[in-house]
């Protein structure tokens, strides 16, 4: 078995490059093997590699070294992911203001389109930047968390690298545009749709969002993060049901949005189905780490 395929070493390499800027993830975990490499024996056991991580340290002490200074509140690959939900963001609002004139051009025109596209732009750049910016407290928490923690290679749990697919950008981008076209919607609406069902929707439009961005940053669909998925989804179908009912019209931006939550929930039940054995793996691990933690305090 090749070094970079132990089980703890892929371990620890994910850790290292979890919350580095993706263009110095290749460097960090290459220049991690070739000090491991070195300090191993040429015929080497598994506690020969457990003895050498545990020297080397924190992965995420390791990962300083190939992390900028903070950017507009934000550092690393957090940074990274900011400017991308800008970009997303600002196509599908492009997206969904297009679809608008398609569909409603008459109210389109008539609209303080000065008024109407300075919102649009303040919405994308508070989308882009608040959830970053909580994805990066929650990074910087995690992080002093573990380096305060007396270090041990087992510390490190199970996980699945996120790795996103083309149709799931689209997804979002359909979801995002959707929301986009139903603020204008709400904005150049004739009826009266009252300032807390609009807000309530930019509060959805905002866990979505959040969502998203929570998954790119932890690189992971085998965490916390899949919980607060679940319930932002779950969430959201439960509020466009009510609202549905007793606040906004049923128009077929809603229908998309639905569906769109509807889709992701099925989604990841999959990619978790196929992550049984890590979840598992990860029970087991965190109830020996609190059965040592026990033995220590007693």
């Amino acid at each position: 078995m090749k070094l970079v395929e132990h089980e703890l070493v892929d371990r620890y390499i994910y850790y290292l490059q979890r919350y580095i800027p993706y263009d110095k993830q290749k460097d960090a975990r290459d220049d991690f093997l070739e000090i491991l490499r070195d300090r191993l024996p040429e015929i080497y056991t598994e506690d020969d590699i457990k003895k050498e991580l545990n020297k080397i340290g924190n992965p995420y002490e390791f990962a300083t070294t190939y992390t900028e200074g903070s950017r507009f509140l934000l550092s690393g690959k957090n940074y990274e992911i900011f400017v991308a939900f800008l970009k997303m963001l600002s196509m599908s609002a492009l997206i969904g203001i297009f679809l608008f004139i398609f569909n409603y051009f008459k109210r389109f025109v008539s609209a303080n389109l000065f008024d109407l596209l300075k919102t649009i732009v303040i919405s994308i750049f508070v989308l882009s930047l608040l959830p970053s910016w909580i994805c990066e407290k929650i990074k910087t928490t995690k992080i002093l968390k573990a380096l305060t923690e007396e270090w041990d290679i087992e510390n490190l749990y199970e996980t699945k690298e996120f790795k996103i697919e083309k149709y799931e950008i689209a997804l979002l981008v359909l979801n995002f545009s959707m929301y986009f076209m139903l603020q204008i919607y709400i904005i150049t609406a004739s009826i009266n749709i009252s300032i807390v069902t609009y807000t309530f929707i930019m509060i959805l439009f905002f866990l979505n969002v959040l969502s998203a961005n929570l998954k790119f940053s932890e690189n992971t669909i085998v965490s916390k993060v899949m919980h607060f998925e679940y319930f932002v989804d779950i969430f959201t179908l439960i509020s466009f049901i009510i609202m549905t009912n007793y606040f906004i019209p049923r128009v077929f931006i809603i229908k998309i949005i639905m569906l769109c939550s509807v889709i992701n929930l099925i989604l990841n039940s999959y990619n978790i189905s196929k992550s049984k054995n890590i979840l598992l793996s990860r029970k087991k691990r965190k109830k020996s780490k609190y059965k040592r933690k026990s033995k220590k305090t007693e």
